[in-house]
Order: structure tokens, then sequence, then C-alpha cells
């Protein structure tokens, strides 16, 4: 740890380890497998980062997203850390170029999807691996959301790896989730390293409206009376992304819309307006969610119901990662219940083919949501209890006080 504990000072500037970390890391360099969960903040990253730069080998990093790996390789080699990715977006002499250096045992960190982790598996015996990591877990798990098939297939890979030593971390996950992570990747008695989920700088508030045009109405004041910081406004569909940004722009606020249908270059050109302040309101579907990482978003509005409390947990939590206090407002219509249903496959031509236990989790989910808009009781802990924390306490809500910092009674 002494050794690793130098590297967190010399290659980012931080004195000592989080304790959620340290656990996380001493299990790492004695080569056992670790799953964590921690919360957005909490740095996850960090976690299979320093371990890399204390062994003997490269630490191969599965990641579901181009723009997250590129992301954290940037950083990376920012700081004089030989890191690198393999992915579709590079020139085949781009890759090449990454397999020459990992096969002359010149990386660090190699950032992959998991499609590609049968390439890496083809080559096995040429390069010394340290361990593998896997982000954002929670896409292995049919039960959670964001659900990924290929990552169904790290577990059968990692067998033919020779079960290198595993950190699997996510910021959000279920009971149910987390069982199926150490079950699919074929953990071995893995050091389970656990956070609350809950961020005290996060209020909770839901408004229920008259119809599409109250909605808006109200979604177009909360966005206005934000002041200093941004705003994400969530919606079900795609379309939805682009009128809600008409409306906006007519109102001449700074908006842009973002889904998965746009293209890959038009989709970072918007994030790197939003994050470089040039753009104060991304209008997205739930596209817009891993590896977003802008600090100063002071208010989430949600416009409908997304389909599962930790989904919901998880876009919320793109507001207030600087630690200052920013708002998650949720306005629904009693027909958004109805949509959700649809979305989740539990109504239409989709229901037939889901399994009974598939079928169940999803029904769950959904009845879930459907008691966090229409509880009296606190929605705070609504959302915590699905994550499996049953005491938790309220740091700010609608039903338990103190009021929003911005939300206004006229909301």
């Amino acid at each position: 740890m002494r050794t690793a504990r130098e590297a967190l000072q010399s290659i980012w500037g931080y004195p000592d380890f989080r304790a959620s970390q340290r656990g996380v890391v001493s299990a790492a360099i004695a080569n056992r497998d670790v799953l964590a969960l921690l919360p957005t903040g909490g740095g996850k990253s960090i976690c299979f980062q320093a371990p890399a730069l204390v062994s003997h080998g490269v630490t191969i990093v599965v990641s579901p997203l181009i723009s997250l790996m590129q992301d954290q390789v940037a950083a990376l080699e920012r700081r004089g850390v030989a890191a690198a990715m393999l992915s579709s977006s590079q020139t085949p002499r781009e890759q090449r170029d990454v397999w020459d250096r990992l096969t002359t045992n010149r990386l660090t960190l190699l950032y992959l999807s998991p499609e590609r982790l049968a390439h890496l598996v083809a080559r096995r015996g040429q390069f010394r691996l340290a361990r593998l990591a896997v982000d954002e877990a929670h896409c292995i798990s049919e039960w959670g959301h964001e659900f990924r098939p290929h990552y169904r297939d790290i577990g059968r890979h990692r067998q033919a790896l020779g079960h290198p030593p595993t950190i699997a971390v996510t910021a959000t996950a279920t009971p149910d989730t987390r069982e199926d992570i150490v079950r699919v990747l074929g953990l071995r008695d893995p050091v389970r390293v656990t956070m609350s989920f809950d961020r005290p700088n996060l209020h909770f508030a839901v408004r229920r409206c008259r119809d599409v045009a109250d909605r808006l109405r109200r979604a177009l004041a909360l966005i206005r009376d934000v002041g200093q910081g941004s705003v994400v406004v969530y919606v079900p569909t795609r379309n939805q992304t682009d009128g809600v940004t008409a409306l906006l722009r007519r109102r001449r606020i700074r908006a842009e819309p973002y889904h998965g249908a746009l293209p890959a270059d038009e989709r970072s050109r918007i994030l790197e307006a939003f994050v470089g302040g040039r753009v104060s309101v991304v209008v997205a579907t739930n596209a817009f969610g891993m590896g977003i990482d802008k600090p100063d978003v002071r208010r989430v509005i949600h416009l409908g119901l997304p389909t599962r409390p930790e989904a919901y947990y998880q876009e919320a939590g793109r507001a207030g990662r600087d630690g200052g206090p920013s708002e998650c407002i949720l306005l629904w219509l009693r027909e958004d219940l109805r949509l959700a249903k649809t979305i989740a496959g539990l109504a239409g031509p989709r229901r037939a083919s889901r399994s009974p236990a598939r079928h169940k989790a999803v029904s769950r989910a959904v009845a879930a949501m459907r008691r966090y808009v229409k509880t009296w009781r606190c929605r705070r802990r609504v959302l915590l209890a699905y994550l499996g924390e049953a005491d938790a306490s309220c740091a700010g809500c609608d039903r338990c006080g103190p009021a929003g910092f911005l939300t206004s009674s006229r909301q």
C-alpha cells in the first residue's frame, strides 16, 4: 500500500486514499477479486488505476463507452501513465501500434469494450496480464439498468484468460444485480466494498402536472431560475428531445438535444459544448448517462418516468458532482405510468418474449418508480431501499424538507 499511496500522491496529487478506495486497492494488490460499489464521485477509476501502477503486467479495463475510454486514457496520458485503448474509432495503423505496445510490455492500462475482449483472448500468450477491471459492472446484469449483452461474455473470456484477479466497479446496483455480477464473472470469494449510495447534496422532488403544456411550463420556469450552473432535462423518447429543445431555443435558452441515434461526432460536439459551458441545457434520453462528468449541473429534470429506480438515481446523479447543492426534479403525468410499462416491455409484443423471472424483476422496478412518485413517505428512502439501504436517513426531499435550495413554492 505504501507504493500505491506514493503513486497516488505523485500521479494524482492526493495525500491518501479515501477509506473505501483503500479497501479496494489493498485487496487488488493482494490479487483478490473485488466487487466495489461506490457512488458517483466516489473515485471508482482510481480503484483499478492505482493498483495497475504498482503491478507487473498490464491491467485490462473493460468499459462500455468509447467516450468514457477516451476521457480516462487522455487523463492518464497527461499524467505520464502508459495507457491506451482499442476501439472501432481508431485506424488500423493506430490499432497495430496499440497491439505492439501491449506485446512489448509498454502498457500499464489498456481500455477496450467487452466486444473486443475476444481478440485479447486470442493473443493471451503474447503479453503479461496483471488483472482485469470491469467498469460500469452493472451492465453485466440483465436484472439491472443499461444491460449490455456482450458484458455477459466477460466471465467466459476471463476464464479463457486464466482467471486473472478482477475488480468489478459500479455506482448503482441492487442486491440482485450484485449477485449476478459475481456469478457471471465467476468471482471467487470477492472482497466486497460498498459505500452508501446516498448523495446528501442532492434534493429530490416530484411534481404531478395537469397536462403536457403544464409540464413544459414548469420545466421552463425551473430552467430559467437556475442562475449559475447548467441543467440536464431527461425525456423518454428521441422525438421529445428535438421538440423540447426547439421550445427552449424559442425562449432563447442555449439548449442541445442528445440521443443514441445521433452520429458519434455530433454527440461528441454536444458533450464538449456542454462541458465547456457553451451550452447551458442538454435535453436527452437515457443515452446521456455513463461517463458524463460535468461538475456544476445544478438541476436534473425528468419529464416522465424512467423504468427503473437505479436508472433514475444514476441519471439524477449527473447533478452536483462538485458537491454543491443541486436538485433532482421529476415532473409527471398519469399517462407516464402507462408509457413506462410499454417502454419496459410489460405491455405490447415484447411482454410474451420475457422469461417469468425477468418479467417479475422488470415489474418490480416499474412498481418502485410508481411508488416513488406517489409516496407520501420520504422519497430518498424509497430510492435507497430499492438499492439495498434500508436504514437511510433523509438529507432533503420534498416530503421531509428542507425545501430545495432552488425550487420555489410556485412549482
